[in-house]
């Protein structure tokens, strides 16, 4: 692939995206009510992608040794405990991460 049809392929994407993200505020701008499907999507959707998320990350999870599943658990604990006492999204998915991540490197090798 040559550097010109990077860049074509780099602004086709760009374009696709724009067009994606500007698309509701042009289509729902005129009207006085979101419409009720709309509605029931933007309040379903936020925790069916929790939900997949949770199910991607948890998918390599094996129960033949310790290792296989007691990282992941306390990682997932650690997350959803860290969500139910402070709140704060991007810190329960900074210190699931850390903990996993020292559990998987420095306990479980």
């Amino acid at each position: 692939m040559s550097t010109k049809e990077v860049y074509i392929a780099i602004g086709i994407v760009i374009a696709i995206t724009f067009g994606i993200r500007m698309f509701p505020l042009f289509f729902f701008s005129r009207r006085n009510t979101i419409p009720k499907i709309v509605r029931d999507l933007g309040n379903l959707l936020p925790y069916s992608m929790m939900a997949l998320l949770v199910i991607y990350c948890l998918r390599t999870m094996t129960f033949d040794s310790v290792s296989g599943y007691l990282p992941l658990t306390i990682a997932c604990v650690v997350t959803a405990g860290s969500y139910v006492w402070k709140r704060k999204s991007i810190l329960s998915i900074v210190m699931g991460t850390a903990v996993y991540m020292i559990l998987i490197q420095q306990v479980f090798r």
